[in-house]
């Protein structure tokens, strides 16, 4: 496949070993990742590329909503090496850890997607090797929630020396010399569902033997209690189950975690795969959307002293106006409430009868007239020469 089949948009990132592009595939337009390795002269943890092109064919066959597939390896004939795999918007786990805090309910649902990433590698007989946070991709997903998509499947196969980071993260059994295996899998998932949590790493350092030092006296249950109390105690227990230093402490497969990571949830809870969100054509990247911080609590309302005037001095009692000689003093006061009333309102006018209602009792009214004609009692008219029926015929005669 020639360079020219993708071409590079925007740059996301820069890490130790690569500069990482949000680009774009001439021929389809969608929107894709490039990964530009760096020479191996410039950078401290080199990748075998021709290790990378030899795993590439079986990488390709890792596929799944969490998962962004490897499309290509490109060798350039300027000597760069670009890997080229599918895109999708969002920020790596630890700028996620950085700016928003998930609540429980979101971290289980992120713990979920992330076991179901690892049993498709664990199926293929094929671990990720280095699932740390910024190989975790977080977005807001159109449909609700949060949505995860797990990069790089496979890449730390082709490291002989690890960046800092991936060591935080590392299983110790890894730090020791050791090869992936689903138990490392699952102890670095859990390490990166920590940083989630807590952001922050189990253990830091440049080397394995400072990593493997500091992991000595870190307890995962005793760190998640102290610095996220809010979360319930299966889901710290179910986390600091998975990172165990000890491997066959751990789960020995991704289905038995996952089983009791389901044990912890409420019931009724189903779990829906989704299509991963994705960039249209000619679209732009857009951040998340911080959570909106929690509202203070309202304070109470302080009391203000609000200055009474001081009571004025009884005025001494008006004297009673005399009665002027043509005129009573009573009908003063009525002619000044006159006077000073508004004008009298109007009677409201009334309402005219609704042409309806006067309808109905008319027609009510033809109605009784003729129901009184039909069933009035008439009366009987009788002839006094007309012989009666109940007379005997002889005295008809």
């Amino acid at each position: 496949m020639h360079p020219d089949h993708f071409q590079p948009e925007k740059m996301i990132a820069s890490g130790p070993s690569a500069t990482v592009y949000r680009g774009v595939e001439a021929a389809t337009g969608r929107k894709v990742l490039i990964k530009a390795l760096l020479p191996d002269a410039e950078t401290e943890n080199p990748v075998d590329r021709a290790r990378l092109q030899m795993l590439a064919p079986a990488l390709m066959q890792v596929r799944h909503q969490q998962i962004a597939g490897l499309l290509t390896v490109m060798p350039t004939p300027e000597g760069a090496f670009n890997i080229i795999s599918e895109y999708m918007p969002g920020m790596n786990a630890r700028s996620f850890a950085a700016e928003r805090r998930p609540t429980p309910a979101d971290l289980r649902a992120l713990a979920m997607q992330l076991m179901h990433a690892l049993m498709v590698g664990e199926h293929l007989r094929m671990p990720h090797g280095d699932p740390k946070p910024s190989n975790i991709i977080i977005a807001d997903h159109p449909g609700g929630g949060l949505f995860l998509q797990l990069q790089d499947w496979g890449l730390s196969l082709a490291r002989q020396v690890h960046p800092a980071e991936t060591l935080w993260f590392r299983a110790p059994e890894l730090l020791a010399g050791g090869q992936p295996t689903t138990q490392s899998d699952l102890y670095t998932a859990a390490a990166s569902l920590f940083c989630l949590a807590t952001n922050s790493a189990p253990a830091q350092g440049n080397t394995p033997a400072e990593v493997m030092m500091g992991l000595q006296t870190f307890n995962a249950a005793h760190a998640l209690m102290h610095l996220r109390p809010d979360l319930d105690q299966p889901l710290r227990d179910w986390l600091a189950w998975l990172m165990n230093p000890v491997p066959q402490q751990r789960p020995q497969v991704v289905g038995q975690a996952l089983e009791m990571l389901m044990m912890t949830m409420h019931a009724g809870y189903a779990y829906m795969q989704q299509q991963p969100p994705m960039m249209m054509p000619g679209a732009q990247t857009m951040p998340l959307v911080a959570a909106a911080p929690a509202p203070a609590p309202a304070s109470a309302p302080v009391p203000v002293a609000v200055a009474q005037p001081a009571p004025a001095p009884a005025a001494a009692p008006a004297a009673k106006p005399k009665p002027s000689a043509g005129k009573p003093a009573t009908t003063a006061a009525p002619a000044k409430a006159a006077a000073t009333a508004g004008p009298a309102a109007a009677p409201a006018p009334k309402k005219p009868l609704d042409k309806r209602i006067v309808l109905a009792v008319v027609l009510n009214l033809i109605a009784v007239i003729v129901l009184g004609l039909i069933f009035w009692p008439r009366r009987v008219v009788t002839d006094v020469n007309a012989p009666d029926k109940n007379t005997p015929a002889a005295e008809k005669k």
